[in-house]
């Protein structure tokens, strides 16, 4: 039988490659399409995808009958591709998981969530319908549900809800696009939320560097910062001890729906194989999220600094913050809004299609997180990844 040709957009990025990785591995031929980026080529940065797979630059011969490198970008026209190579490229392919999105959750970033998130989305929906219908596997976020409380379902999308970031509204914007297309054109499409995307249950690996990594390199500095020492002209020292309590707002009664990066990628992937799962939407989610008070008590432990206090919302805001709360929160202000709740997301039909595979998500726990954090430590929160392959010059050299 021919295998089936499948095309993956942000196959470089942290879950995209976690999929490419189990799709190669499943013996699908795949096309990967990778942006270039601050002047690294898709060759380059595919590259770290191939390390993945055990597999060396020098060997990327042997993966040649399974796996294409395409340089392209899909907020561009046409992928930003020639008019041959996109139709050749529409003919072939059988498939498509969308991965690739931007992560930004400042409040001047609209522009560049649009281009991407969202036009980019409806790019690929097109290509789709483009000479031969094509099933679409789009990668979305449970925070399409944005600020809304309760029970949060999969067949829900549109509730009149606020957002608590422009990358929730450039999802959920993506996704009500996807709708109409498949409204319009009966585009097969199948929606994967994940929840807040963390390392890899076993190392601790990840790319990606927000959400509670954040935190943690906060917590880290303030521990380093707890006693210093600065030298004297005489020559002596003197001792300068920080205040060991950081007050932060939030509930601590409240989760944070937390999920290891290779559970995210081996569920979508499950899914995706069953024919069931056409045009549904499933939430790749935690069914039992830690608190955000378990989180700091854990955080609190890999960090080595333990002053953590959670205060309700009113009483922070009814006092003067400390000049080093104020600098903390200036840090993570951009995730100060998941401290404070989220819905409960129903995973009846991620539940039900994974039954019987052995999938499931992993407990979090602090020995969990304590792996997560150290191998941003060490790695110096992505500054000096010992794993990274070199690129092609510096093999050359």
């Amino acid at each position: 039988m021919k295998r089936k040709t499948i095309l993956i957009t942000g196959a470089a990025g942290f879950l995209g490659s976690y999929i490419t990785k189990i799709l190669f591995e499943e013996g699908y031929q795949l096309i990967l399409l990778i942006r270039g980026k601050n002047n690294v080529g898709a060759m380059e940065r595919s590259l770290e995808i191939l390390s993945q797979f055990g597999m060396s630059g020098y060997d990327y011969g042997v993966l040649q009958d399974s796996i294409e490198i395409i340089e392209g970008d899909v907020s561009e026209r046409y992928f930003g591709l020639n008019s041959w190579d996109y139709l050749r490229l529409a003919e072939t392919i059988d498939e498509v998981f969308h991965c690739a999105a931007i992560i930004k959750f400042d409040s001047d970033s609209w522009d560049m969530l649009t281009r991407t998130n969202v036009v980019g989305t409806q790019h690929v929906a097109r290509f789709c319908l483009t000479r031969k219908t094509k099933r679409l596997h789009y990668i979305s976020t449970a925070y399409v549900a944005g600020k809304r409380r309760g029970t949060v379902f999969e067949s829900e999308l549109e509730q009149n809800q606020e957002f608590n970031n422009n990358y929730e509204r450039s999802k959920f914007e993506a996704e009500r696009g996807l709708f109409a297309m498949h409204k319009q054109y009966l585009l097969p499409c199948t929606v994967y939320r994940p929840g807040i995307i963390v390392g890899d249950t076993l190392t601790g690996f990840t790319k990606n560097f927000d959400n509670i990594y954040v935190f943690g390199r906060s917590l880290c500095r303030l521990k380093m910062l707890a006693s210093i020492n600065f030298q004297k002209k005489d020559g002596g020292t003197i001792s300068r001890t920080h205040p060991s309590c950081l007050e932060i707002p939030g509930d601590k009664y409240s989760t944070i729906n937390l999920v290891p990066v290779d559970y995210v990628a081996v569920a979508i992937v499950a899914i995706s194989m069953r024919r069931e799962s056409i045009n549904k939407t499933f939430h790749i989610v935690n069914p039992s999220p830690p608190t955000l008070g378990e989180l700091a008590v854990w955080m609190m432990a890999a960090t080595g600094f333990y002053g953590i206090k959670i205060e309700p919302i009113y009483k922070f805001q009814g006092r003067k913050q400390t000049l080093r709360e104020k600098t903390f929160l200036q840090r993570i202000d951009a995730f100060l809004p998941y401290l404070l709740g989220e819905p409960c997301f129903d995973s009846s039909n991620t539940r039900d299609l994974l039954r019987g595979t052995g999938v499931e998500c992993s407990m979090i726990t602090g020995d969990f997180i304590n792996k997560c954090i150290q191998y941003a430590v060490e790695v110096d929160w992505g500054k000096n990844d010992p794993n990274k392959p070199l690129t092609l010059c510096e093999r050359r050299n």
